[in-house]
């Protein structure tokens, strides 16, 4: 189930006829074709706006014939902030602000002046404490390119979590308040709770059929070893409580879900949910465990940036040696991130005895570690932890799914801090470096970016 969703933007090319006009409209041009190039959509104007009040008419008129998402203002030449003051006035859709270069520096005259343009908007927007981001470059610039691309990657983010929905499968478990979330606090960055009856679901989970169960079961022997040494019931029972809950998933369009993975799903259901959430996440649909409601939003987030499967995991061992700390849970990773030289093996909950799990040890590569939650020392607040390291080229650890990470400083450090700083004790690792598009998104979302 993947919710992306295409963007629209609206160009305002911002212009003086006092400066090099034949050179902006180049400018202009090149500027229209990349960025149709980068965006879904685009409306832009025919020729530079040359004045505030043609600015105010060619918005108020793209606002009213379309919904857009984000205004790219550049200044093509110099502007005073009387454009931006107009722009203000009549929309309150996030700006990237983009400037670009003197097209001949040659000791004659200064042809656009944009640089300053874009200070002096720039300037302005600070003044009324209004969040934007900034470009700098020409058209045919890639790093201009990849900058936007970033940028625009990010907004379409903020817009997705401000539609998404979370189903929360039962309520956390007891003393797992970390799980738990504030409506009201999270609308600020927009994911709306939907509340589900985990009984419910065991109870639709009875009514699959088998001709649907056995499907499931047999796409899973393609990527599960040894399904066959495990109790075939928990395997049944898997198939047919994620069939179950895709559909009711998909009938209330929730993107991502929080399962309250234990004690109901033993002592009720007779199964482990590790799998379910496994699954789930292998599809695209974020689900963590223990209904950590911050923790799949998290995963949200680094799947949209990087469209790999994170993983949620505790904190468990750490080794000075190798400045490392290994990450496990039950047996609920993504099928995705096992080691290639082993694959997935089938098992049971280490606890409970109870199946089916997965069995794996995550693969090397380069991650980034966040989580997201509110902060201790600003009401009403979110932060955000942002962490990088490598995952290291190591066996399974304990029973069910783990990795090592290596974070390239001592270790005891960081842990100090983790812990006296109060982060929550599931941390979602993906695959990747995206540091630079959290920072943007925690930017417009007014969440504390905390680096350590």
């Amino acid at each position: 189930m993947n919710l992306m969703q295409s963007l629209h933007a609206v160009f305002l090319a911002l212009g003086r006829a006092s400066f090099d006009v034949e050179a902006a409209r180049r400018y202009f041009e090149q500027s229209k074709i990349m960025l149709e190039s980068v965006t879904e959509r685009l409306t832009a104007p025919n020729d530079l706006l040359m004045s505030p009040e043609e600015t105010a008419e060619f918005l108020k008129r793209s606002l009213a014939d379309e919904s857009p998402d984000v205004l790219v203002v550049q200044t093509t030449t110099f502007v005073d902030a009387r454009f931006i003051k107009e722009i203000m006035e009549i929309s309150d859709l996030p700006v990237i602000m983009w400037g670009v270069r003197e097209p001949n520096v040659n000791g004659t005259r200064l042809s656009l002046n944009s640089m300053t343009g874009l200070n002096n908007l720039c300037n302005y927007l600070a003044a009324k404490k209004r969040k934007f981001q900034f470009v700098f470059g020409n058209p045919n610039e890639q790093a201009l390119i990849d900058d936007l691309k970033k940028h625009l990657k990010v907004l379409k983010v903020v817009k997705q979590l401000k539609q998404l929905k979370i189903g929360v499968l039962g309520r956390y478990p007891d003393g797992f308040f970390f799980s738990d979330a504030d409506p009201g606090m999270l609308s600020s960055i927009g994911p709306q709770i939907v509340e589900l009856d985990l009984e419910e679901a065991f109870r639709r989970a009875g009514e699959v059929s088998d001709r649907e169960i056995a499907e499931v079961i047999r796409e899973v022997g393609t990527k599960v070893k040894q399904l066959d040494r495990i109790p075939q019931e928990g395997v049944r029972k898997f198939a047919a409580f994620q069939t179950a809950l895709t559909k009711e998933l998909k009938r209330q369009g929730i993107g991502i879900v929080g399962i309250r993975c234990w004690p109901e799903f033993f002592s009720d259901f007779g199964a482990a949910a590790c799998s379910t959430v496994s699954w789930l996440t292998d599809a695209g649909v974020m689900a963590s465990c223990e209904s950590d409601i911050h923790g799949a939003i998290t995963m949200y987030i680094q799947h949209q940036f990087t469209q790999s499967a994170p993983y949620l995991g505790d904190m468990v061992h750490i080794d000075e040696n190798k400045n490392s700390a290994v990450f496990w849970h039950c047996g609920a990773g993504a099928i995705s991130l096992a080691r290639k030289d082993t694959g997935v093996s089938a098992g049971v909950q280490p606890n409970r005895k109870l199946g089916f799990t997965l069995e794996f040890g995550l693969k090397a590569g380069q991650v980034s570690v966040h989580r997201l939650g509110p902060d201790p020392h600003k009401q009403g607040k979110y932060r955000m932890l942002m962490l990088e390291g490598e995952a290291l080229d190591e066996p399974q650890k304990f029973w069910g799914t783990t990795v090592e990470v290596g974070f390239g400083q001592p270790i005891v450090p960081l842990f100090k801090k983790l812990i006296k700083q109060g982060f929550e004790p599931h941390y979602s690792i993906v695959y990747g470096r995206i540091q630079e598009e959290m920072k943007i998104l925690c930017e417009w979302l007014d969440i504390e970016p905390i680096e350590l």
